[in-house]
């Protein structure tokens, strides 16, 4: 049995087990401890699956992973992100859509804590959804709004993603959380107008509410300054070069315990409980981890990567070729897994892809992490559009199906303009200190 034909009998058993729910740790440390057996035996598999497991745990790269959940759990219990929908509503909820727009904001603001747009798109359904349907919203443009706001907390710093993908493909995870601030800005631009538009030209009902008081204005800007101020600080840090990224994770983890502790909300139980969680996240995160190490492993023994690499050699000269083929790959697997089982597939194959193809890999990470989250939210089967469904049956899914269009049609634009002006991506890295 050639190596080859063991590689992709491999990655099919991945992607099907994934499909079947079973833990992305379990499929692809079952697959990768499997394949790397049926290669070079069980005594090298032992070997090489205890150096791996080493290498894992003690990589300078992810030491910067739990600091950064840590910050998340500690945000939460202190109060920092449920108070974002209730700020931005009391701010910008009088105008057209503007419950809307606080949905979009306050679901990046709650996805970059909780690094899932799964959990993000089903925690904001509950918060924002009843608030939009009191107000009179079109229920379309309500569910448009939660699937397509919990598409962007996985590209804001801080990003356990993207600190993923930087130690599977061996980039920067610096640059990485740098050339994030130009596609965000575009993101929020074409988000708003995806908003817009449909109200604009009547398709959708967003009525006006009574603008708030002075008083409660003003209280919502200072409930909105310690997220800014810590978001401020990270990039900030990053750009002028006074911390590394890891520095940056231990800083922003220790202002939002200092916050916690000096405004009182944060309790000794909830320490304990963010600790906790923490320890939880990041031991299921390395278990993945050192499942995928595993799996890419057994794939680079295999040689599928680099058949891969020979077939696309045909169109490696025409990367725009490139970039459209995983494109619509990417696309096809939003309908079928969550987008961190989605890359930590995907990129042992396509980093040498588009290492070959000469596409910049810090580029390449910024445009899977965007396109992994536009497949969440594609009609007719996005992943999103199930969870919300299911938490809220009493929205059918052609309003889904309806209410995403505007938005899917927006990334599809923020896509097609970093494919076109790459620099939104790169020039930031390139230019901090």
């Amino acid at each position: 049995m050639s190596g080859l034909f063991l590689g992709g009998a491999g990655f099919a058993a991945a992607i099907l087990m994934i499909f079947l729910e079973i833990p992305v740790a379990v499929a692809l440390g079952l697959v990768g401890i499997t394949g790397t057996a049926l290669i070079i035996g069980v005594s090298g598999m032992v070997a090489m699956g205890a150096t791996t497991v080493w290498d894992s745990v003690t990589n300078y790269t992810l030491t910067m992973l739990p600091l950064f959940v840590l910050m998340g759990n500690l945000a939460a219990r202190s109060g920092l992100s449920s108070s974002l929908y209730r700020s931005m509503a009391v701010l910008i909820g009088h105008r057209r859509g503007g419950l809307a727009l606080a949905t979009i904001g306050a679901s990046a603001g709650f996805g970059m804590i909780s690094g899932s747009s799964l959990a993000t798109t089903a925690t904001m359904g509950r918060i924002a959804l009843p608030e939009m349907r009191a107000a009179g919203y079109t229920p379309s443009l309500s569910a448009g709004s939660v699937a397509a706001g919990g598409t962007l907390g996985i590209l804001i710093p801080p990003s356990t993603v993207l600190v993923i993908y930087a130690f599977i493909a061996e980039q920067s995870i610096r640059s990485l959380l740098l050339a994030t601030a130009g596609p965000i800005v575009l993101a929020v631009l074409l988000y708003c107008l995806a908003i817009w538009l449909p109200i604009a030209f009547g398709w959708s009902k967003a009525p006006k509410r009574d603008k708030a008081g002075t008083a409660e204005r003003l209280a919502a800007i200072r409930e909105l300054v310690p997220p800014t101020a810590i978001f401020g600080l990270i990039m900030g840090g990053l750009y002028t070069g006074i911390f590394t990224a890891n520095e940056t994770a231990a800083v922003g983890a220790a202002v939002v315990l200092a916050y916690g502790l000096l405004s009182r909300r944060l309790t000794a139980s909830g320490f304990f409980a963010a600790a906790t969680d923490t320890a939880l996240t990041c031991g299921a995160l390395y278990l993945v981890l050192i499942a995928a190490n595993l799996f890419n492993f057994f794939l680079a023994l295999s040689g599928l990567p680099f058949s891969l690499t020979g077939l696309f050699s045909g169109i490696t000269g025409e990367p725009i070729l490139v970039i459209l083929l995983m494109l619509a790959i990417y696309l096809v697997l939003g309908t079928l897994m969550d987008s961190l089982a989605m890359l930590l597939l995907t990129v042992p194959l396509f980093v040498p892809i588009a290492s070959s193809a000469g596409i910049d890999l810090v580029w390449f990470g910024i445009f899977a992490v965007m396109v992994v989250e536009m497949g969440l939210i594609t009609p007719p089967v996005g992943m999103n559009l199930f969870v919300l469904k299911t938490t809220n049956r009493e929205i059918s899914m052609v309003e889904l199906w309806r209410g995403v269009t505007p938005f899917v049609l927006a990334d599809l634009v923020r896509v097609s303009v970093i494919i076109a002006i790459p620099a939104i991506v790169t020039w930031l890295p390139s230019h901090a200190f």
